[in-house]
């Protein structure tokens, strides 16, 4: 369905511009509603018991309305709607909606907003919500809302977002709640948290040992907050490839594939044992009826022990058989399957031996990509999400550009190509330093674009600004696009931002900074200054401690640390030429250079202490210590520089490097005081 817009009176746009997400069919009429305190909202008349997620979609709208006005409208429910004037009834209808037939019709609304009262029709208590979400959106702060009609219906079936919760970082139970509300508000009805090894399994509690793992009690509170919501939290456990913590404890390490210690071996019984074990303890604590068993990228299927025993199988036919061995497991728990599509895809030949009630998840995050290969899944019978991503990790600020485009061609090409889910991805790798809050533009825009598809930059910034942090005006979108521009450091790497290489890379190995270009840091140097004021203006680093709140304190350290990235990759370029050419720097200027090292030292210092406090406010300690490892060792680096400079004892110059995946990968891996791949 395209996003089919009408309005009869153009003079009254702004009353309805800051939609979010932006509805399918709108057409303003004359006049308007008046809230008053006698304004009611009236749910489905009924005798029976009251369906919970009814009252809190009731109660939320309440809650949000009262901000809005000051008026706290009652809510009520009689056995019939006579008699019940001026009033906000909400109405259960099968036929409120744009397309009955299609399944996204539980998800649909009717709004028809008169001067003597507002109606809310939908098929479901979820499309009753929505309907009153989009109320609240039109209501003025003296309780003005313009008579409208609005019929709305979103393009995808599923929409979601996946948290990962495995790379350093576990949010607290209140983060997972706020987090579900914010689904909530964006019309989102799909959370997964990806695991690997931070659960508490009774039966294996090796494995999230000193991760602060999620727990049976937080995860069953969780689901049932979400499902009250109208949000499916969806199970998520890595099953196949990455792997490396939980292989890496000795009681596990003999179902590895390879001595990479990357894949579980599918030609192990031990395997299935190992998952079953796991699997007979996570499932159960969700409602839901599916259940994501990841199994992406496993690089070294086929080279290690299923090569000796069963050297016959190629690795698409061993990845075959494991999927398969899966859904036995996932059906013992009447869960539906889903994998991530790119390794069926990489191995065709094998892909006919996968069920048919598989859903395959198929995934990119660059802009440019061939996004139609959804098409090839959906002619070979397959159900197919499309997952995008908010490029925020390895970023100190997400790739905003490169986001909404990702976003929006897996958008496209998955109405087109008849998927049925959208699920926005949200990567913590190496540490999970990137806040949560920093990634609210991308997650706003793909609920966007999983409902209704495209609009106009401007109008969604000022939709993002209002329906996420309250504002009035779209400074704070803006913003969002404004400092995810800067990225430029005079190298790229894909999928990251280079800033953030530089910002934790070693003064001394220089593996990242020898890179840099100074044109390239001069010019982002200068757009970030107007930033800069911006964020100071806006009072960001002030704000209080709610969900919004720490996203604007977390905009203001991205902000603070994008500044440092540039400067100490500035002064790296001094630094390394005097390594070059000692005789370069006289006294004064070596002087000048170290006091500059020992001032970026104790900026950096300074930026470690507010990084712990914002990500304790939202998540356990978890495994900070490996974010703190890296930090420490650039502050040190700084110090070890200057004090060399003052001594003038330049050391070697740096070992020249290339910007190739596996090298920057591997380098990464060596700050963390893993062994290279």
């Amino acid at each position: 369905m395209g996003a089919r817009k009408t309005r009869k009176n153009p003079t009254r746009r702004s009353a309805t511009a800051a939609l979010l997400p932006n509805p399918k069919q709108l057409a303003l009429g004359r006049g308007e509603f008046q809230l008053d305190p006698d304004t009611s909202i009236v749910l489905p008349p009924g005798e029976g018991a009251l369906d919970r997620r009814l009252l809190i979609a009731a109660e939320t709208a309440k809650s949000e309305l009262r901000r809005t006005t000051g008026l706290d409208l009652p809510i009520e429910r009689p056995l019939s709607h006579a008699g019940t004037p001026r009033a906000i009834r909400c109405v259960l209808d099968r036929s409120a909606a744009i397309a009955p037939r299609l399944t996204t019709a539980r998800d649909a609304y009717r709004l028809v907003v008169r001067s003597s009262g507002i109606e809310i029709a939908a098929p479901s208590i979820d499309g009753i919500r929505y309907g009153l979400q989009t109320l609240c959106q039109l209501a003025t702060s003296r309780g003005r809302i313009p008579a409208i009609q609005i019929l709305d219906q979103p393009d995808f079936r599923d929409r979601g977002i996946m948290l990962d919760v495995s790379r350093g970082k576990v949010p607290t139970r209140r983060t997972l709640e706020d987090l579900v509300d914010q689904c909530s508000r964006l019309r989102l009805n799909v959370l997964m948290l990806y695991v690997e090894h931070t659960f508490e399994f009774r039966s294996h509690p090796e494995i999230g040992e000193g991760a602060s793992p999620l727990d049976a009690e937080t995860i069953l509170a969780v689901d049932r907050y979400a499902a009250d919501r109208g949000i499916e939290l969806v199970p998520c456990l890595q099953s196949l490839g990455h792997m490396e913590h939980i292989l890496s404890i000795e009681r596990y390490a003999k179902l590895a594939e390879s001595d990479r210690l990357w894949s579980l071996s599918p030609s192990l019984g031990e395997t299935y044992q190992f998952l079953g074990d796991l699997y007979d303890e996570f499932l159960p604590l969700f409602q839901s009826g599916r259940f994501n068993a990841n199994c992406d990228e496993p690089f070294d299927l086929g080279r290690g022990q299923s090569a000796q025993r069963s050297p016959r199988k190629t690795p698409g036919r061993l990845f075959a058989d494991h999927v398969s061995q899966l859904e036995r497991l996932a059906g013992r728990h009447d869960k539906q399957l889903m994998i991530w599509a790119d390794f069926a895809l990489k191995h065709p030949d094998q892909i006919d031996r996968i069920g048919r009630d598989v859903v395959l998840m198929d995934w990119w995050y660059e802009a440019n990509f061939d996004f139609d290969r959804i098409r090839r899944l959906r002619r070979l019978g397959f159900e197919v999400w499309a997952c995008p991503g908010t490029s925020s990790w390895n970023c100190l600020f997400p790739r905003i550009a490169n986001s909404c485009e990702n976003i929006a061609r897996w958008a496209d090409a998955g109405r087109r190509h008849g998927a049925t889910g959208l699920l926005n991805t949200d990567w913590g790798d190496f540490g999970h330093y990137n806040a949560l809050g920093v990634s609210l533009h991308g997650f706003a825009w793909g609920a966007q674009q999983a409902w209704s598809g495209d609009v106009e930059a401007k109008a969604f910034d000022r939709a993002f600004a209002r329906r996420i942090f309250g504002e009035q005006s779209a400074r704070i979108g803006r913003l969002y696009r404004r400092l995810g521009e800067i990225h430029d450091a005079g190298f790229s790497i894909p999928n990251g931002s280079p800033l953030q290489y530089l910002y934790f890379d070693s003064l001394g190995r220089s593996f990242f900074l020898q890179h840099g270009g100074r044109r390239a840091l001069e010019s982002s140097a200068r757009k970030l200054v107007a930033i800069q004021r911006e964020v100071e203006a806006l009072g960001l680093s002030r704000a209080g401690d709610d969900f919004t709140g720490l996203a604007r304190q977390e905009i203001a350290w991205a902000c603070e640390a994008t500044g440092l990235a540039i400067e100490k990759s500035l002064a790296a370029l001094d630094y390394n030429a005097w390594r070059e050419d000692p005789q370069g720097l006289k006294v004064r200027s070596r002087d000048r250079l170290a006091r500059r090292l020992d001032t970026l030292a104790d900026r950096q210092g300074e930026q470690l202490k507010s990084l712990q406090s914002l990500w304790l406010a939202r998540s356990e300690i978890s495994e900070f210590h490996k974010t703190r490892k890296r930090m420490r060792s650039s502050i040190s680096s700084l110090r070890r520089a200057a004090r060399r400079l003052r001594e003038n004892r330049p050391p070697k110059p740096p070992r020249k490097t290339e910007m190739v995946m596996l090298e920057v990968f591997n380098e990464v891996r060596r700050a963390f005081g893993m062994m290279p791949r």
